[in-house]
């Protein structure tokens, strides 16, 4: 199911607000941050099947199951490059390393490629992934997490036209030809700084999975992760259910319309969100995010469910020497931070 590929719908985060005053996060020039960003997807559908009885006639027999899950592995490093008068930062980021999987239960397809492991995959329909590897872009983010500006954060792409497949990989090539098109680096972004809490024990705030998603949030005292203590929050869809009805499952091109994955996109569009995040006062950056969208919804004899999984991990927080006139330091004074 190419359930991610609406993922670059998500052409733009915020608006462009004024600075909106002392934030939680903490840029200084040289500070790097390494998060492991993370999606999951399991995809199950549960049919009854019929079996012809003696006298011709159709009997319930036993169900049937298919999964198809798949997981995908960025690892993002970020670099303050400069730090603005009012606290904002000039981030570069990089997709410094990509682990994509996905798993055909009926069928025993199978594709897989690490990029720790190879820096190539020889599998054609995994190829758009190896394209993002190294993939840099950059943004100025507010101290309260909103974006100023976002720059080079379309993926690129690898022209994979007249490469054939091998014949050992016929298998390997089904179970790609159905995997989801890299995330786009917005959703990361957004789960990174979106995700800021405002300083308020309970309040309503919109992010963006891609959809806009109208969320509660709700703190919860504080909880250690690794080696950070964190503010907790919990987040839950303020106007979803997690139980969908079919005229809430909204198909592209209509209700006869779209493919499997276009359904999977639909149903977990329509379904509640719920997660948690942890923020890091002491340290001023995001340590860790756990978002899921789950649903199920019977109809024709058959029960469908989705469960897709977002999430981001802070694995090192870091420095580096900043080299003058390497490209680490701004050559436009506005809006571009000065300090």
């Amino acid at each position: 199911m190419r359930f991610m590929s609406s993922l670059a719908l998500a052409a733009a985060l915020l608006g462009v607000p004024a600075y909106a005053g002392d934030g939680p996060w903490q840029f200084k020039p040289g500070t790097t941050f390494t998060w492991e960003c993370k999606t999951e997807f399991h995809y199950l559908q549960q049919g009854m099947t019929q079996a012809m009885g003696g006298n011709g006639a159709m009997t319930q027999g036993g169900t049937t199951t298919t999964e198809d899950p798949q997981w995908e592995t960025v690892t993002l490093k970020a670099t303050v490059l400069a730090v603005g008068d009012d606290g904002a930062g000039r981030l570069e980021f990089c997709i410094e390393a990509v682990h994509i999987e996905t798993r055909f239960e009926s069928s025993g397809a199978h594709a897989e490629w690490d990029s720790t492991k190879n820096k190539e995959t020889d599998i054609v329909g995994l190829k758009r992934y190896q394209a993002i590897l190294g993939h840099k872009f950059s943004a100025i983010v507010n101290t309260d997490g909103t974006i100023r500006e976002i720059k080079g954060t379309e993926l690129p792409k690898i022209d994979t036209a007249g490469m054939k497949p091998t014949k050992k990989n016929e298998k390997d090539e089904k179970a790609a030809a159905a995997t989801h098109d890299p995330t786009d680096v917005h959703v990361w972004l957004n789960l990174i700084f979106g995700t800021t809490p405002e300083g308020k024990a309970e309040y309503v705030k919109t992010l963006q999975l891609p959809q806009d998603e109208k969320l509660s949030w709700k703190s919860d005292n504080t909880e250690q992760v690794g080696k950070y203590l964190c503010s907790k929050a919990n987040v839950k869809s303020t106007d979803k259910e997690r139980a969908v009805k079919p005229e809430d499952v909204l198909v592209k091109g209509g209700s006869g319309g779209g493919g499997l994955g276009d359904y999977a996109i639909a149903l977990c569009t329509a379904a509640q969100k719920k997660g948690t995040i942890w923020f890091c006062k002491k340290e001023g950056c995001l340590v860790k995010v756990e978002m899921e969208g789950a649903t199920e919804l019977a109809a024709a004899g058959a029960m469908t469910r989705t469960h897709f999984k977002w999430g981001v991990e802070l694995k090192e927080k870091g420095a580096t020497q900043l080299t003058p006139g390497a490209g680490n330091t701004p050559s436009n004074p506005e809006p571009t931070p000065t300090k």
